[in-house]
């Protein structure tokens, strides 16, 4: 080897060394800036969302009011109704149902029942004009519960509609209502901590969600979304 393949040699490895040592200076401050609580913390909440989208879902068949009660046209010509589960989660648990009467009218977009949560009372638009045809016993007895099935035993009533092609028609449905629920949950998100969606259901929301947001008015955030407030 000559003197002047020894220099170039020892440039290049000189080189190698100055660009690994370069590296390292930028890897060190780049790894404490994706290590950093602040860092993690917006993967978790990034996490925290991606959970809370996929869990407001809309059965396929069913028709979403934007204030969250939803309807399912049955076989003998009549449509259940019951609050979605973003509403469910949104009020907390309930302490009673308020329902209209057998054989009384239900009007597209005035309150078709009424829940009462914390000495507070929410109405719920119905999605639907119709004469109640039944009302779930359940949701008399045991209000707590209709937020564990909402979409089959937590309905509420059940009307026999009155123009049911033309309702249909301006309520929410498939990838529209998914979409719709997506950005209720969104709308939340800034106001959320990470730990608001727990990990012993799988990521769901905490039952409550208005009541962990702000304490102090969440009823004005649940009526905000019920279209009520």
């Amino acid at each position: 080897m000559n003197e002047h393949d020894f220099l170039t040699l020892h440039a290049q490895k000189a080189t190698e060394y100055l660009l690994g040592v370069a590296y390292l200076l930028l890897f060190i401050p780049l790894w404490r800036f994706v290590s950093s609580p602040s860092t993690a913390a917006v993967r978790q909440a990034a996490t925290a969302a991606k959970s809370l989208f996929n869990w407001f879902h809309l059965p396929e068949g069913l028709f979403l009011h934007p204030g969250h009660v939803w309807a399912k046209a049955e076989g003998a010509g009549s449509v259940a109704l019951g609050l979605d589960d973003f509403g469910h989660r949104l009020v907390g648990p309930v302490s009673a149902v308020l329902t209209p009467k057998v054989g009384e009218s239900v009007r597209k977009g005035e309150p078709a029942f009424t829940l009462v949560a914390d000495g507070k009372r929410f109405d719920l638009l119905a999605p639907v004009d119709g004469v109640v045809a039944a009302v779930n016993a359940r949701a008399a007895s045991s209000p707590g519960t209709l937020h564990a099935d909402p979409y089959e035993s937590g309905w509420v009533i059940k009307v026999v509609p009155k123009k049911l092609s033309e309702n249909l028609n301006d309520l929410l449905s498939g990838d529209a209502a998914r979409r719709f629920l997506e950005g209720a949950a969104e709308r939340l998100m800034p106001q959320m901590q990470p730990a608001m969606v727990t990990a012993q259901d799988g990521g769901a929301p905490v039952h409550g969600i208005a009541k962990e947001v702000d304490p102090e008015r969440w009823d004005d955030i649940v009526r905000t979304h019920f279209l009520t407030n």
